[in-house]
């Protein structure tokens, strides 16, 4: 199991990586230290967790530099991306998690930004929080669950 989760991972992070490119390109930054970006990065991929009711596994959590409009980047400015897996929590039961996040989301006031069914048990579900984070949970084949989350750009003070 520790191995398809590796493997999980493994895939997420690359394609997470070409989105970094684009998720960075506001024109103003708040200021915040890297810690506190990963803080918050975790506090959204722990609700989603407990929603699911399933433990996160295979936590990675990287910053980047942040490209802006014109291919402009700066050690200053920087994007924090957390990738994890979660197991099924019931087999062939992976679309009622994936409702009940998007419920959750939906009583926040977070714009989603993707809904879709790809399968009889096989589902995405991405939101945009309204202080800019992208949220994506999605059943990953084999098994179980893969989060993405992507912050916003900070500055680093």
């Amino acid at each position: 199991m520790k191995r398809r989760g590796t493997i999980r991972l493994a895939a997420l992070w690359l394609a997470g990586s070409a989105l970094i490119l684009s998720a960075c390109s506001g024109d103003t930054v708040e200021p915040k230290s890297e810690a506190d970006v990963n803080a918050l990065v975790q506090q959204h991929a722990e609700h989603m967790a407990a929603l699911v009711g399933m433990p996160l596994l295979d936590a990675k959590l990287s910053s980047s530099n942040c490209t802006g409009r014109l291919g402009e980047t700066s050690d200053k400015v920087f994007t924090v991306q957390g990738t994890y897996n979660l197991d099924p929590p019931q087999k062939d039961q992976h679309l009622a998690p994936l409702d009940k996040v998007k419920a959750d989301w939906t009583a926040k006031g977070y714009t989603i930004t993707d809904d879709r069914k790809v399968g009889p048990d096989d589902g995405v579900v991405a939101a945009k929080t309204p202080d800019g984070f992208n949220l994506d949970i999605e059943r990953a084949i084999p098994d179980g669950f893969a989060i993405l989350i992507h912050s916003p750009c900070y500055e680093r003070p």
